[in-house]
């Protein structure tokens, strides 16, 4: 387990833009115990510093998408840095208003208010990173489970800090400290290399609702669990005349979910869909119902560790689906109404347990905290498959098909002429797996498309010849790369490579997913690929294994080689080549009427030997 993590964090940037916003995201851990205890010994009045809390959450949960929306539209480096100033300039106005008793309540509210709309959403802007520094798949299931088990530590390390402080001087001291660290996380975050945009964070956000229903669903349930959990074990410990022991009912509960997110992680395979999430919120629900009938304080704590078990996994998977379900210009959005439902269940929860509580049995109480997430599967069954603001999903039909009296360039201009973007430009995963520990040097990349594979490549350091047969596909390419700050490393050029194959050697080619209803001498091109490898460079060749999923009768006649019939085709030389990869791999894809289905790709890799 240990070393799939390991490999996370090795990936590269990774270390770095993840423990920085890790520090940011400790600000949140200590600012609200320090600002309650702040605010409390300020006004002299729970009632007041009650309020002043519910102001700064539900400013901060409401307002979340739309901070979000600006990020998807600018990028993080442009509108983390004037948020985080404003948040940690109001945070030491607070700071310094409550170093004494006495402050006026209407400025206090003024400035909370104020404090919840800047609020910068870190641990969103960091899960939305996270695509870009690690290859989809299992890899990237286990940096979001490592994210979402992190992020519950900060909020235990972070109250006892915000405690501790507030024992030896004062609770402002703690806000003052919060300022310091969201000021520093975010400033680290926001510099780092995976926080520079890349093209799909160029373009404009979609117009319209992006609302990803079914992980939002699956959160705000959870967040009920969450939010019922401390009243009903506070209730349930002084009812066996026991209260001190809700700590360690507490303690349960985290360590389950940290063991849930860091097995569900490390040993998940397949990629998560409705089906999953279903799964995993349903027991979830049903422990909690079951802790309600728990003999004694022990069994308790044995039951919230059950639950929590299921805690990690539920919110690791919904947000991977609301991530890979966004369009490429709303992922942070999309990202934040996950979270935003999760905060506003949680808050559900408290305030509906603590009504119940005066009103129902204990075991009734826990039944119905337990409801909405057992209820999951019953709620995912009645709800459509796809929302309107979800992207067109990959495989999505064109209008615009390939006869007798159609050239391949007019094809492919045509398709590509048909939407602003017809690919989600982020690079594709197992290029990203197999070239990244490679040394830069020069690749080749046919069929680039609008260029994403080409710009992550010059972005690491490599001088990148780009071909492609379509003009208007290479006029956005390039477009991009101006944008990503690496046009002087790339080389576009137009040609059909079944007629003109782009000269020199290289010390990677890349030719992903080179496919086409033209008729293409795909063996041809591929021997010419193999050829322009220089002695001791790679040859990386990735392509579908059969038709979408969602319709197997698609290209009826057309054969799709295994990877051992793409490298018998190739007809290398004996013992000129190294098989680095040979093998089937699965990913996940949206179908047209909105269900993400398993799509099965093939990959070879080869190395050349140097003599």
């Amino acid at each position: 387990m240990t070393s799939s993590y390991a490999a996370v964090l090795r990936a590269p940037h990774a270390l770095r833009t993840f423990s920085l916003a890790l520090l940011g995201r400790l600000s949140y851990g200590t600012v609200y115990l320090s600002l309650t205890l702040a605010y409390t010994a300020s006004t002299g009045s729970y009632a007041q510093a009650g309020g002043l809390m519910a102001m700064l959450g539900l400013t901060v949960s409401v307002l979340s998408p739309l901070r979000a929306a600006l990020i998807d539209r600018h990028g993080p480096r442009r509108t983390l840095p004037p948020m985080t100033t404003a948040y940690a300039l109001l945070l030491a106005a607070l700071a310094a208003l409550t170093w004494r008793p006495g402050a006026p309540f209407p400025v206090l509210a003024a400035l909370t208010v104020a404090t919840g709309v800047a609020a910068p959403p870190i641990g969103v802007v960091m899960r939305t990173l996270w695509r870009g520094l690690v290859p989809d798949g299992p890899l990237l299931r286990r940096a979001y489970s490592l994210d979402t088990v992190s992020e519950e530590l900060v909020f235990v390390t972070g109250p006892l800090l915000a405690g501790l402080l507030a024992a030896v001087a004062s609770p402002a001291l703690g806000i003052a400290l919060s300022a310091v660290l969201v000021a520093a996380g975010t400033a680290g975050m926001t510099t780092s290399p995976a926080a520079r945009p890349g093209p799909a964070e160029r373009r404009r956000t979609p117009r319209g609702r992006v609302f990803p229903l079914v992980p939002s669903v699956a959160a705000a349930a959870t967040g009920v669990v969450l939010g019922s959990t401390g009243l009903l074990a506070v209730a349930f410990t002084q009812h066996h005349h026991q209260p001190a022991a809700v700590a360690w009912v507490e303690a349960a509960l985290g360590v389950g979910s940290t063991l849930g997110g860091l097995a569900y992680g490390a040993v998940s395979r397949s990629s998560p869909g409705r089906g999953r999430l279903a799964a995993l919120a349903c027991p979830l629900g049903l422990a909690l119902a079951a802790a309600g009938l728990t003999p004694s304080v022990a069994f308790l704590a044995a039951a919230a560790c059950a639950a929590g078990l299921f805690i990690g996994p539920t919110l690791t998977t919904a947000y991977l689906l609301a991530d890979a379900g966004a369009p490429p210009g709303a992922r942070t959005r999309a990202v934040a109404w996950v979270n935003t439902m999760l905060n506003l269940g949680a808050s559900a929860g408290t305030a509906a347990t603590g009504v119940l509580l005066d009103a129902l049995p204990l075991p009734a109480c826990y039944a119905l905290a337990g409801a909405p997430a057992a209820l999951v599967p019953v709620i995912l069954l009645v709800l459509p498959k796809r929302q309107g603001g979800s992207p067109e999903p990959a495989g999505t039909a064109h209008h615009r098909g390939m006869d007798e009296t159609t050239t391949p360039q007019e094809y492919w201009d045509g398709r590509y002429a048909e939407r602003h973007h017809m690919w989600s430009g982020e690079p594709n995963a197992v290029l990203v797996q197999e070239v990244t520990e490679l040394q830069p040097g020069t690749a080749l990349d046919l069929g680039c498309g609008e260029g994403a594979d080409a710009i992550w490549l010059a972005r690491r350091g490599w001088r990148v010849t780009a071909a492609d047969i379509s003009g208007v596909a290479l006029e956005r390419a390039a477009r991009h790369a101006e944008e990503a700050g690496v046009a002087d490393r790339v080389d576009w050029r137009r040609c059909d490579i079944a007629e003109s194959f782009p000269g020199g050697v290289h010390d990677l080619v890349s030719a992903q997913f080179l496919h086409s209803p033209a008729d293409m001498p795909r063996a041809e091109v591929l021997r010419a690929a193999a050829a322009a490898v220089a002695p001791g460079g790679t040859l990386l060749i990735v392509g579908h294994a059969g038709p979408p999923p969602w319709d197997p009768d698609a290209h009826p006649g057309v054969h799709l080689p295994t990877p051992a019939e793409v490298l018998e085709s190739l007809d290398l030389p004996d013992g000129e080549w190294e098989v680095l990869r040979s093998d089937e791999h699965e990913r996940v894809q949206t179908a047209p009427d909105g269900r993400t289905m398993t799509r099965t790709d093939n990959a070879l890799k080869l190395r050349r030997r140097s003599g």
